[in-house]
């Protein structure tokens, strides 16, 4: 055995032993986890350096709306008060539109970080009022509602997805739910793709998993919210 040949041998062996005794003796640390996912977002934003980018959410949405004048059907994960599925109602005032907003309205259904754990966003299991006959809420969790939900679907209108769901579990449940009733030119938003731990990682493993692919539309915040379009 040559001494190169050796030498890589024992720098695999070292490597091995490393990795091993790391998850023997090292804890899990989120502080850690989110270092290393942080590259990724900055390379995406970097790659998508050109694209719009808006002062406000709001901006944002109005922007998406303007390039979808047309019916739609609107799905938005993560109501809470409504802030947002009544921006876009009132930005596109078709009507053959759709407008359907999911959420449990009790309050994040496990903690998301330390400022924000279960239970908040809780508003007594109601959805909001109002008086746009286009708009509609499905009460529940999403693993309650959406399978039911996809099973009667059927459109001819552009779809519009925001998620709005903040955990890492939600948004890749969603996603990986809706995939089969998603076509190229699906517009998908992300409230918080700047969570490497959540959101975003989401969103990675989504497009990986099911080998889909986006053209970036426009941003927030430096891209901690986004606008995609699904090829």
């Amino acid at each position: 055995m040559s001494l190169q040949h050796r030498a890589k041998l024992a720098r695999r062996l070292l490597l091995h032993r490393l990795i091993v005794n790391y998850g023997r003796y090292m804890s899990y640390s989120k502080w850690i986890d989110r270092i290393n996912r942080r590259p990724l977002l900055q390379t995406f934003a970097q790659n998508n350096v050109l694209v719009p980018s808006f002062s406000s959410r709001e901006a944002m949405w109005s922007f998406i709306a303007s390039r979808r004048p047309m019916a739609i059907d609107y799905l938005e994960f993560g109501v809470h008060q409504g802030h947002s599925i009544f921006h876009f109602a009132s930005e596109n005032r078709s009507a053959g539109s759709r407008f359907f907003g999911f959420d449990s309205f009790t309050g994040l259904p496990e903690d998301w970080n330390s400022d924000y754990q279960r239970g908040h966003f809780d508003v007594g299991g109601k959805p909001p009022k109002t008086d746009d006959p286009r708009i509609e809420f499905v009460v529940g969790s999403f693993q309650e509602t959406l399978p039911k939900f996809i099973a009667n679907f059927k459109t001819e209108n552009r779809i519009v997805v925001h998620l709005d769901c903040d955990l890492y579990s939600s948004p890749l449940y969603c996603l990986t739910k809706l995939d089969s009733i998603l076509p190229a030119g699906t517009i998908l938003m992300f409230d918080e793709f700047g969570d490497v731990q959540h959101e975003f990682r989401a969103v990675h493993d989504y497009l990986a998993s099911y080998r889909r692919q986006v053209r970036v539309l426009c941003s927030h915040n430096d891209f901690f919210a986004v606008a995609v379009e699904l090829q």
